[in-house]
């Protein structure tokens, strides 16, 4: 397979995500749709969007135990207003199984150090963008190509008959 090849099939991919009209809103799965609406009658519960080893999400709705404190699966979880996720006019914690914390953008600085912040991505991300916008040349050239070539043979079949 040759370069333009990859790169014509990476642009019609790429291009076929981007032209993808009707692309619909992310919506609540019904399950998690009841839990927060049994939360919003109880007081003393908290949705979380559990998620465990088996790389399942399930959302469930937990006891406050002492301020701070939540028992899923007989495992010790803590819960704090900053870590809490808004989608809508639905609010919850994110919680991971063999994590004590709840899922946060509190460890920036961490990831920046280790390189794994998406702040750097936007040159990649024009670059990407370029290679769908060029290629559109790379055909011009390959038609003007096969027209001088076509224009040669031509000429190479009167030159001889």
């Amino acid at each position: 397979m040759t370069r333009i090849s990859e790169l014509e099939e990476r642009q019609a991919l790429l291009e076929g995500k981007l032209s993808q009209k009707g692309a619909k809103q992310f919506k609540l799965p019904f399950k998690a749709k009841r839990v927060i609406n049994k939360a919003n009658k109880l007081p003393d519960f908290i949705v979380t969007q559990y998620l465990t080893q088996k790389r399942d999400i399930r959302f469930k709705l937990c006891r406050i135990v002492s301020g701070n404190i939540i028992v899923i699966n007989n495992k010790v979880h803590k819960i704090n207003p900053k870590y809490l996720w808004r989608y809508g006019k639905q609010f919850w914690y994110i919680h991971r199984e063999i994590d004590r914390e709840p899922v946060s953008n509190e460890d920036y600085e961490d990831l920046r150090e280790k390189g794994r912040d998406t702040d750097s991505d936007v040159p990649l991300i024009k670059a990407v963008l370029g290679a769908v916008q060029k290629p559109s040349a790379i055909k011009k050239a390959n038609w003007i190509l096969i027209l001088v070539i076509a224009v040669a043979a031509i000429a190479g079949l009167i030159v001889f008959l």
